[in-house]
């Protein structure tokens, strides 16, 4: 979403709140893609903040809640589940030289990170970032409960519906295989 900032480069107002739905689908920014078992709903992303002017320097601060759908990492049912984080940035109004390019002359990262928006014909364009932030606040696995038996790993079936009456028989490496026979001629 482009949220207008006229008011703060004018200094009309010190603080512009906003409180916006948005899909990562149809935005106006180019974002990062999410995990394949990730899918987020039209509007699932909510976004509610501020944009202020403070001395000169304009900041960017928003609380955002994700709902998303995902499967369980043991049983593979699907879940709907919800992330909420917190992203700031500072916002420029031109490029400074030296912000496009974090790789110093010896080909080292220069410890900057980039944590700023940029303003566009007095408008901001906070959803790049906000996926970006989102990609690093998913969890890298989630199970639809604590206890979650999983699957059978010969048949497949939900362990979570009873049994399966699949024999559980251990692998045996193959190079102590004459062990094995010699202990079943023994029984």
């Amino acid at each position: 979403m482009k949220i207008d900032v006229t008011e703060l480069m004018n200094h009309r107002s010190a603080k512009i709140a906003f409180d916006y739905t948005f899909d990562p689908n149809h935005t106006d920014a180019e974002c990062v893609d999410l995990p394949d078992d990730v899918k987020i709903a039209d509007g699932g992303i909510h976004v509610v903040g501020s944009a202020e002017d403070s001395l000169g320097c304009m900041n960017f601060s928003a609380h955002v809640t994700v709902s998303y759908k995902t499967v369980c990492a043991r049983c593979l049912d699907e879940i709907d589940t919800t992330v909420e984080f917190d992203i700031d940035r500072m916002i420029l109004t031109e490029r400074l030289g030296g912000y496009d390019s974090h790789v110093s002359d010896d080909d080292e990262w220069d410890g900057q990170t980039e944590d700023f928006l940029y303003v566009n014909e007095a408008r901001i364009i906070p959803d790049a970032d906000i996926m970006e932030e989102l990609s690093l606040e998913l969890p890298s696995f989630v199970l639809c409960r604590e206890d979650c038996p999983g699957l059978c790993p010969k048949c497949g079936k939900h362990l979570g519906e009873g049994e399966c009456g699949c024999k559980e028989e251990k692998e045996i490496n193959p190079k102590f295989a004459i062990l094995q026979k010699l202990l079943e001629n023994q029984e």
